[in-house]
Order: structure tokens, then sequence, then C-alpha cells
């Protein structure tokens, strides 16, 4: 019953034409209500434009070489860290992805990669509100998982923005344009003073690289826009690159053009609390009214929860949340069966 309400509300709000469907995917044992146990079988029945939900489960749904214009959701992650109040805290985790040619237009929202790979080989593709790195004991991001732009491919108009300890590479030498990577944590490996890449462009990637924090890991790209990004630990090349209004653990992104160096990142975050809740600002952090065209009327801030789009918590996309329910255990033809359900917005 649980999942037959959120699959009502789910369809509402993504269904995009009439002749669209949601497949409902679920792998647990003893549900034999959805569509589809494999995301694989899910998407070879699927058709241009269909959406495609995962349900949360322990077991991975696995990799899935996509061919298809499909909107693939999840139910998002650190759901019982941030007490979001589902019924169903689990993630719905996944294998590597490549996106293929066919693929464009489609979307991958609220997914836990759990350090799997996205490799992209076409264009138009959406990147959001997933999970891909994950963390100790205590919260601490100590992985990461890889957005991969891929050799002889060229890849435009990729929207990367909210998610979790991701990782963003190249593997082609081709002109790509129009990447945007917006409010985003990247990091790589799990020592802070690593040399490795976040964040790496070819000299033909047009990006532009916005209120993300780089918690770790070496940024590399040419001629691309940097503007209210902060970094905590790393390095970061300057390639003919315009940062601005930037704020950094050193000098990596230097003090003109509204830069800020040096900064005590122990004054910047609030550093409690689930693993992305960490990376909100604390009261007083230099990060506030410190992004580019701030004013004392409309303060701007750096970070990720700030800008066009902002990050969520747990990679929440506004399908409402069963918080309560309560079935009455035995009905008859002249006393149906009651059902009393309580939901919440996730915005």
């Amino acid at each position: 019953m649980k999942k037959t309400v959120f699959f009502l509300f789910l369809v509402v709000l993504t269904t995009s034409h009439t002749f669209a469907k949601t497949w409902r995917v679920n792998n647990n044992a003893g549900d034999n209500t959805a569509n589809f146990t494999t995301l694989s079988d899910a998407h070879a029945a699927a058709t241009a434009g269909d959406t495609i939900y995962l349900e949360g489960s322990p077991t991975s749904y696995g990799a899935l070489t996509c061919t298809k214009k499909l909107v693939i959701l999840g139910p998002g992650y650190f759901l019982a860290e941030n007490n979001i109040g589902n019924l169903d805290t689990q993630s719905a985790k996944v294998g590597s992805f490549s996106m293929s040619n066919g693929s464009q237009g489609s979307q991958i929202i609220g997914l836990d990669f759990n350090g799997s790979t996205i490799h992209l080989m076409t264009s138009d593709i959406t990147i959001k509100q997933n999970k891909f790195g994950n963390v100790n004991t205590s919260g601490v991001l100590t992985s990461s998982g890889v957005i991969y732009l891929n050799w002889g491919t060229t890849s435009n108009n990729i929207i990367i923005t909210q998610n979790f300890g991701v990782n963003i590479n190249y593997s082609s030498n081709n002109a790509n344009s129009g990447i945007l990577i917006m409010n985003n944590v990247i990091s790589v490996g799990s020592s802070d003073n690593t040399t490795s890449t976040c964040l790496q462009l070819s000299d033909f990637t047009m990006a532009v690289v916005q209120n993300n924090i780089f918690v770790r890991g070496k940024v590399n790209a040419h001629r691309a826009a940097f503007t209210n990004n902060i970094m905590v630990n790393g390095f970061f090349e300057p390639r003919e690159n315009s940062t601005s209004n930037n704020l950094a653990s050193a000098t990596q992104f230097g003090t003109e053009n509204g830069n800020q160096a040096n900064v005590a990142m122990s004054a910047v975050f609030l550093n409690t609390g689930s693993p992305d809740e960490r990376w909100k600002l604390i009261a007083g952090s230099p990060a506030i009214g410190a992004g580019y065209g701030s004013t004392s009327a409309n303060p701007i801030d750096a970070g990720i929860f700030w800008g066009n789009t902002p990050y969520k918590l747990s990679g929440l996309f506004g399908i409402p949340v069963i918080y309560f329910m309560n079935v009455q255990s035995v009905g008859s033809s002249t006393d149906p069966i009651d059902v009393t359900v309580k939901v919440k917005s996730t915005n």
C-alpha cells in the first residue's frame, strides 16, 4: 500500500506527456508489485520519454548502458541521517552507467552510485542530486565516484549539479561546450594533501564552474569560469581561467576579483550534522555575502547552498515523502479498509 500511494504521486510528478510510462523497479525480497527487479530489464522495456523509478534497497540494481531518452530516479540518500521522515530510508544503489547514443535528453536523479562511474558518450545529459562518494562512521567524505567526458566523443550541454562526492574528469580531447558544473561537493581520495585530480577538463572544454565545494584534490581546467566556489583543501592550476569570488584555504585563487585567500575553513562551515548538512555555512562565515554580485540589500553566498541550483539535502527532488501510514487490519464489502497516510513536501 505504501508503495502504491507513492507510485501515484510519482506518476503525477514525472509523467511528461500522455503516453509516457513510469516503471517501478524493486529488488527487495517479498515485493511482488514492482514492474522489474533490475535496471537493465526496465531499460529494455522502456521507450523514449519514460521514467524509471528505483526504490530503496540494500542491493545494487546493477550497471546500465543507456541508449534511450529516460528519466532515471532514485529516492535520494542520507535519508536517515537527515531525519527526512520517510518510512523507507534506503537509497537506490547502482553500478556504472554509460550514456550512449540515443540517450540524449536523459536525466539521472537521486541515485546512489556508491563509488561507481558515469561515462558520457553523448550530449544533452543532466546528472543531478546523486551520491557518488562514501563517508566514514563520522560522516566525513572518504571516496568519490567519477563522471567522465569520454575519449572520441563530443559531449555538449552537460549539466552536473547538486551531487555529493563527485569527481569530474575527461578522457576526451574534443571540443566540449556548454558544461555546467554547479553546487556539487567535489572530491577525490581520502588524503587532504593529495595531488590527484578532482576536476579535470580538456583544453577544448568551455565550462562554468560555480558554487561548488572542493574538498580535496587538484583542479585542472583551461579557460573555464570559476565563481563562488570554496576550496577546502587542494590545488588549482591557473590556466587562463576566469576566477572571481572564490574562497580558499591557501592562495589557490589569489586575492583579485573578490577572491579570498588563507581562509580558516573552521570558520566557514557548520561541520556538524549529517554528511551533507555539515557543508552548510556557519553564522558569521566569510562565505556569506561573498558571492559575485552580492550587495547588502541582496547578499549572495559562496558554497553549494546558493545560486540557481542550490544543493538539496539528501538529493531530494520534490516528490512528497510518506512519513506516517495507518492501515485498518480488517475490512469487508460493507466496511472497506481505512487507510490514513500523512505526507510532507521534501523541498
